[in-house]
């Protein structure tokens, strides 16, 4: 096997496809780590300046009073990933912003650019799209005339003269390009890594070294993968110019057309309305529970918060707030459920699994927005529960919660210290490990089933 091994690398050091394979890998790379650090550095300093704005923001609201922080809508905006390079998770075409109150709102905002801004792709150079695209092609260039090229060459079967298995014959060639491949891979991060170093605007920690040993295993698996593809169609052809045409197929099939179609049967299968849809029904709606109040359910006194319709109006405005959640709360949750089951589809694929796997090991994009979510949501009840036990220390409220106005609520004002402050929780390496087995099990399960069949095929293949 050692010799095997160390013959097919030998054959392709006598190429020009392997200085070529280095040269663009190594420039690829370099512009994922300076483009990178251009774009962080700004995205940086824009998010120092914008928590800066909400923060004094917040303060002059709390001078103003407890009430008047709670029913103006407050933003978290999701901070730059200092782990961006190695994949942007399709971030940049996301939702980057949740805006929340700590009574019913909370929506996304910020980069919305479809119905459902979840299943955009992602546009931005890194490690990943690097991977996907670039790696995947040159598993296929390597490996696509593996068997049906010797063949044209006519040193196939002096190769199978020897007393050596097939199925080693298919092994050896198949772990050789592997190594070829991941030690072109390790050369470009090494060089993006060295880069990414040296800049002051990147801080690369003891984790991110975590997050890149674990992202190059799961590299492994993937270029096996494609590369296992690459064989299968090399000993179902006679011919390398076939064998060619058949991978590079399969590569854009893999690539375009399994992504693509997997969206496109979402949106079918699981629709998800427009957001002025959500807006109009939530306005008909409000209509009919408007109908439903008194006469003066829209009286108000701003001295005389104790004012019997003051409580009518709270009242009223606390079912508007609830309807509105409610619809936004099913959009988004429409909106979840259209990924899970697209993605579902797009698993045929090994350049989507792979890409979901990195999203996993991350902690970003679609992942890392719904967790957010989900905590947001669990924060407002701490956030409101905040705000009920401030109101009940003024003996001036009659503790009518509107969630809009401040008309039946405390009106002293507030220490921005004690203001309730969320944070993101970012998951754990050994929580996104988990998250990820399964993706490097799809992977796996992939390369063992293309390699199977390679074999099989290579076993009746004629030589001659």
């Amino acid at each position: 096997m050692k010799n095997l091994i160390l013959h097919e690398l030998q054959q392709f050091l006598y190429e020009l496809r392997l200085p070529i394979t280095l040269s663009i890998v190594l420039v690829m790379f370099a512009i994922s780590s300076l483009t990178y650090i251009g774009e962080y550095d700004q995205a940086v300093k824009s998010y120092r300046e914008i928590v800066a704005g909400q923060e004094q923001q917040l303060r002059d609201r709390a001078g103003l009073s407890a009430t008047n922080v709670v029913i103006h809508r407050r933003e978290y905006r999701l901070p730059p990933r200092n782990n961006g390079f190695i994949s942007d998770c399709g971030e940049p075409n996301m939702p980057n912003t949740l805006e929340y109150t700590a009574f019913h709102w909370l929506r996304f905002s910020g980069n919305v650019s479809s119905d459902n801004p979840l299943v955009m792709p992602s546009e931005r150079i890194s490690w990943g799209f690097i991977l996907t695209v670039l790696f995947s092609f040159l598993a296929i260039i390597f490996s696509f005339d593996a068997v049906s090229g010797e063949k044209e060459g006519r040193t196939l079967a002096l190769s199978l003269s020897n007393p050596v298995k097939r199925s080693r014959i298919l092994l050896g060639k198949f772990i050789a390009i592997n190594i070829l491949l991941i030690a072109c891979a390790l050369a470009g991060i090494l060089l993006a890594l060295l880069i990414l170093m040296l800049s002051p605007a990147v801080n690369i920690t003891g984790e991110t070294f975590s997050e890149i040993g674990l992202f190059l295993l799961f590299v492994v698996f993937f270029t096996g993968s494609m590369s296992a593809v690459g064989l299968l169609a090399s000993v179902m052809c006679a011919n390398s110019n076939i064998s060619l045409l058949v991978s590079v197929s399969l590569w854009l099939v893999f690539l375009i057309a399994i992504p693509n179609f997997s969206q496109t049967l979402g949106t079918i299968a699981w629709p998800v309305e427009r957001g002025n849809m959500v807006m109009f029904k939530i306005w008909e709606k409000r209509k009919e529970i408007e109908a439903t109040f008194p006469d003066g359910k829209w009286m108000s006194n701003g001295s005389n918060p104790f004012l019997p319709q003051h409580e009518i109006r709270a009242n009223m405005q606390m079912a508007f707030g609830k309807n509105e959640a409610q619809f936004w709360d099913e959009h988004y949750a429409a909106q979840f459920r259209q990924v899970k089951n697209t993605r579902r589809w797009a698993w045929i694929s090994p350049l989507a699994v792979f890409e979901y796997g990195t999203e996993a090991l991350l902690d970003g994009g679609y992942l890392r927005l719904k967790g957010n979510y989900t905590d947001l949501q669990n924060f407002k009840i701490q956030y409101l529960q905040w705000f009920k036990d401030v109101d009940a220390k003024d003996d001036k409220s009659p503790h009518w919660y509107n969630p809009y106005e401040d008309y039946s609520t405390t009106r002293k004002p507030v220490a921005y210290e004690e203001i309730p402050q969320y944070a993101e929780h970012p998951a754990s390496i050994a929580e996104r490990l988990a998250e990820t087995l399964k993706y490097l099990m799809v992977m796996l399960a992939y390369m063992g089933v293309m390699f199977v069949l390679a074999i099989i095929r290579f076993e009746r293949y004629d030589v001659r």
